[in-house]
């Protein structure tokens, strides 16, 4: 370890929450209005503290009020704010049950109309994304020592709910279900002694659950935009050979005769079987000492969305090294029992959130909602300073990534390979640790088969994704779109820089090349798609991994579950080709069932 050691380090040289009180704002920061009755009025203002310098949060002091209050004053509150998101909420005030004539103060019927006409009228007259957040729970017996002139009942709580709840659905809104999170964390414990309002605890929880919430509503919003096609085409790939012919002519000839050690290939089973665990040593070792796995593995729920077709939840992983993973879990709302499940590794732009961005991944629909009508649950886990982990660094926020700042995520990246390198172990090691670890947590979630898990991702995502097999046998399938680089190709054609430090290990080169690795996905089915213009995974280096990888394929008798797929004149690319190859493939070799 003092070798890798040595060598490494050589290498590695908003507000607040009421709008009276809102500060001046920079005018790039996204508008939030929230809505709500008196339960808003209690978490909104720590809203607006948590999201200070992300979002400008505006939350009027009147009390919402009932659904007919809140359609009266839609124009002051909301619409004229012109808000990029609205987070709104009624329901308290009309469940309530006068104890003189045994009357709810708005009647269902009448609340689910009002519901229809503040929908219709907020989609009609403004731009914004809506959110709307549930009732929170009741506690009855706690409410009716109160000696109001009114009471309230949870079983009440939960028609009305529902009813909101359908109506929302019809109209493609989103949910916040800050129900179930009051039933995660407790009601006898979150709520007052008047079993409506919080107890301070309890509306810090509610606050963080809205806040992540509207952030991601906010990250979605902002990158619904089609990525940049990338050059493709006769004209691209002419450009295209030139510049690798410019670029190779300048690679010194030492670089191309580097001593890479070379994987023996095996003729029949037996001999792969006998092979195959020094080249998973091999491969294990060159991501450095990591620190084991927790177990038993703790998680929480954020925040918990109630989406058209399925329940979204975004959860924390605890990693064991004092760096929560910040995941996505889609779960379809019809499940069946014991499906598959796919774990979903993001590239090195965004973050787990463009799981469910539509107008990319290869299509116009978000990816993940592709996922879950077709029977899957999906987890979209950040990587290491990234997303909702992006301050767990060691400069702190001083070198937090934010998606659209490259210069940060270059920062961040640096410091925490200096880091791992000083602990013995390699960025790239951790990113795998991490992805390790959503696996254990996917495995356990109710209803997964854990014999049927699925991985795939593109560019960072797709080098995650063949590694994660390569070292857990318990993948169960695996696609990797944009890029299968193998590392030799990559020097010789002078495109080391085509990678971020986070992507590379110790000493592997001393074994063998990226065939060894991919060899260890064999027998699982394994599919690439990949560019003959994508600089980072240079063609002919592409050619070499398929030729060796399918060796070791068809030597253990499963030549069919090895696919590579070189699409001519496209660069670093994720197609609507490539997701149709993507589904078919996971549809052929993990049998989910859509949901209904």
């Amino acid at each position: 370890m003092k070798s890798l050691l040595s060598v490494l380090v050589g290498l590695a040289l908003a507000s607040t929450g009421l709008a009276a009180a809102q500060p001046s704002v920079p005018p790039a920061l996204p508008k939030i209005v929230l809505i709500g009755d008196s339960i808003r009025l209690g978490y909104g203002p720590r809203v607006g503290q948590i999201l200070q310098g992300k979002a400008q949060v505006i939350s009027p002091d009147p009390n919402g009020g009932d659904s007919a209050n809140v359609l009266k004053h839609l124009e002051e509150w909301i619409v004229r704010e012109k808000p990029d998101i609205v987070h709104f909420n009624c329901g308290l005030h009309d469940l309530k049950v006068s104890k003189e004539n045994g009357r709810h103060q708005v009647e269902l019927t009448e609340y689910e109309a009002n519901l229809r006409q503040i929908v219709a009228r907020l989609q009609r007259e403004t731009s914004a994304t809506l959110v709307f957040a549930n009732t929170t729970p009741i506690l009855d017996e706690r409410h009716a020592r109160r000696g109001a002139a009114f009471d309230r009942r949870e079983v009440d709580v939960g028609r009305y709910n529902a009813a909101a709840l359908a109506i929302m659905k019809q109209s493609g809104v989103a949910v916040n279900d800050l129900h179930a999170m009051v039933g995660r964390a407790g009601p006898e414990s979150a709520l007052g002694p008047d079993g409506t309002h919080y107890t301070p605890a309890g509306y810090e929880r509610l606050a963080e659950a809205v806040a992540d919430c509207l952030l991601r509503h906010w990250i979605v919003r902002r990158y619904s935009q089609p990525t940049p096609a990338q050059s493709a085409g006769p004209d691209a790939a002419a450009r295209y050979r030139r510049d690798e012919a410019a670029r190779d002519a300048a690679v010194p000839p030492a670089f191309k005769r580097l001593p890479i050690g070379k994987l023996a290939l095996p003729d029949n089973a037996a001999a792969w079987q006998r092979q195959r665990p020094g080249v998973h040593r091999a491969a294990v070792e060159s991501l450095g000492d990591l620190p084991p796995r927790p177990s038993p593995l703790v998680s929480r729920v954020v925040s918990r969305e109630l989406r058209p077709g399925y329940t979204l939840d975004r959860v924390a992983i605890d990693n064991g090294d004092g760096n929560d993973i910040s995941a996505l879990l889609l779960v379809p709302e019809k499940r069946r029992a014991d499906g598959p499940a796919i774990l979903w590794l993001h590239s090195s732009t965004p973050d787990k959130n463009q799981l469910i961005t539509p107008k990319s991944n290869g299509g116009t629909e978000a990816l993940g909602e592709t996922f879950v009508r077709a029977g899957y649950i999906v987890l979209a886990p950040d990587a290491p300073y990234y997303g909702d982990r992006g301050d767990n660094n060691p400069a702190g926020t001083f070198e937090t990534y934010r998606r659209g700042d490259p210069s940060r995520n270059e920062l961040a990246q640096k410091s925490l390979h200096k880091l791992h390198l000083w602990l013995g172990r390699t960025l790239w090691g951790m990113f795998v640790r991490d992805d390790q670890i959503a696996l254990d947590f996917l495995s356990t979630v109710p209803s997964v088969d854990p014999r049927r898990i699925g991985v795939t991702g593109m560019s960072m995502g797709s080098t995650r994704a063949w590694w994660l097999a390569a070292v857990d046998d318990r993948v169960a399938a695996t696609v990797g779109v944009a890029c299968l680089t193998r590392y030799q190709n990559l020097i010789e054609h002078g495109n080391l820089r085509a990678h971020g430090l986070y992507y590379f290990t110790y000493g592997l080169l001393k074994h063998f090349d990226t065939e060894g690795v991919l060899a260890l996905i064999a027998p699982r089915p394994f599919l690439a798609l990949t560019g003959d213009l994508d600089h980072g995974s240079p063609v002919d280096g592409i050619r070499i991994l398929e030729q060796k990888v399918g060796q070791v394929y068809g030597a253990v008798g499963a030549a069919d579950r090895f696919r590579n797929v070189i699409y001519p004149d496209l660069g670093h690319s994720y197609t609507p080709e490539m997701r149709a190859e993507m589904l078919a493939w996971f549809e052929r070799w993990l049998q989910p069932a859509p949901s209904p």
